[in-house]
């Protein structure tokens, strides 16, 4: 029986609000809608109990599936601050750098989530899918979230002349960089197949996070209307699978 959100809610205020994992405990409290929108097309999936899963990033997605659907689930990142935190929950944690060609899982998984990560990368994501499809075992699934390229707030940016992306450069070893690129979804889904994988989904999708101050709650509030428009939305939600035969 599908996990509903009300369900979703409990979970996710007692494992995840109360902690900082990569972010402060605010930001996780403004962020329930964004994970339970990506947790709910993952569990649509129909993926069995004990998919083995590695969630790159700060792990949040990883905590939940362990707890609530019963998935092997891990966590990588090139970064350990949240280490401690998904290790307290009983998750594994090891590093990963999708930037290398090595510092990469010697593990194939079935299941692979990767939520806004692939926009703080300088390079194309096509040449990432490739390092992942490593650990991806054949007809494993590339579960993904990003920003939108086009969402109204980068174009709000750009009318005020404001910054929408952060200096393009290589991160020094450990670094973490801010938003080197951000994509349209006919970019991203010529990524996933450019990559050798079989597209499963792709949508423009209103990711439920209203900013992180009262002042950018009330402008989200003022431009909800806007997601009637389906490329002013603000992510992307794409979902891709490795072959199970070479093409």
């Amino acid at each position: 029986m599908p996990v509903s959100r009300s369900d979703f809610g409990r979970y996710y205020r007692e494992l995840i609000e109360t902690r900082h994992f990569v972010e402060s405990q605010a930001y996780y409290r403004h962020s329930m809608g964004r994970f339970w929108q990506a947790f709910d097309r993952i569990q649509k999936l129909e993926l069995p109990r004990g998919t083995s899963t590695i969630d790159i990033g700060g792990g949040i997605m990883a905590v939940l599936l362990a707890r609530i659907l019963g998935f092997d689930a891990s966590v990588g990142d090139v970064q350990h601050s949240g280490e401690d935190d998904v290790r307290a929950l009983g998750v594994s944690f090891q590093e990963i750098d999708l930037m290398s060609d090595t510092l990469l899982p010697g593990t194939q998984y079935e299941l692979v989530v990767l939520q806004e990560v692939i926009e703080h990368l300088p390079d194309p994501p096509y040449v990432v899918f490739g390092r992942i499809m490593r650990f991806i075992k054949p007809g494993g699934t590339l579960f993904l979230t990003t920003p939108n390229g086009s969402r109204m707030r980068n174009i709000l940016y750009m009318l005020a002349g404001r910054r929408v992306l952060d200096n393009f450069r290589r991160a020094e070893p450990g670094e973490s960089l801010g938003h080197q690129q951000e994509y349209v979804l006919p970019q991203m889904t010529w990524q996933v197949q450019r990559a050798g994988m079989e597209l499963l989904f792709g949508e423009e999708y209103d990711d439920g996070w209203q900013g992180s101050t009262f002042l950018a709650r009330i402008s989200h509030l003022g431009l909800k209307p806007i997601n009637l428009v389906p490329h002013l939305r603000n992510g992307l939600m794409v979902a891709a699978r490795r072959p199970t035969a070479p093409h």
